[in-house]
């Protein structure tokens, strides 16, 4: 499908340029509204594809962020988090034209707050949606007298 999209957007225009040469009137006008209407197809799909990579993106950062923050929370590490929730803060600048280091930022904190850093991107089973608040992995489902 991909080659498709890519071989029409080369050929339609080379078609739409070879047919200004014709005197057929409604050969041009069609060669030329598909060729456009190809142009804007392939570039709504790019902007599409890159504005969900930017949400994956800030959201693997922002789920790094909260677990480690909720972590070290419970572990009683209150003064270093908000120290460095702060810093955090003081360094990071939201702009509509880059990502502000987001993600280095993020790493930054993570790594500063925690002893023991939960990164998504070592595939640490820590990171999971589900996290044991107990010392048992298992839940407190196993816990239960029989």
């Amino acid at each position: 499908m991909l080659g498709l999209i890519l071989t029409l957007v080369v050929v339609l225009p080379l078609a739409w340029l070879a047919s200004e040469f014709q005197s057929r009137k409604e050969i041009r006008i069609a060669l030329g509204l598909a060729a456009i209407a190809m142009a804007f197809g392939v570039a709504w799909i790019v902007g599409s594809l890159d504005r969900l990579n930017s949400n994956i993106w800030y959201g693997a950062a922002t789920k790094d962020l909260i677990q480690n923050t909720i972590v070290e929370l419970e572990n009683g590490n209150d003064d270093r988090v908000l120290t460095e929730l702060r810093a955090l803060r003081s360094k990071f600048h939201p702009t509509y034209e880059t990502r502000a280091d987001y993600d280095k930022l993020v790493a930054t904190y993570v790594n500063a707050v925690s002893d023991e850093p939960i990164l998504h991107e070592r595939g640490d089973p820590r990171w999971a949606d589900d996290v044991p608040t107990d010392s048992n992995p298992l839940g407190p489902e196993s816990q239960a007298e029989p």
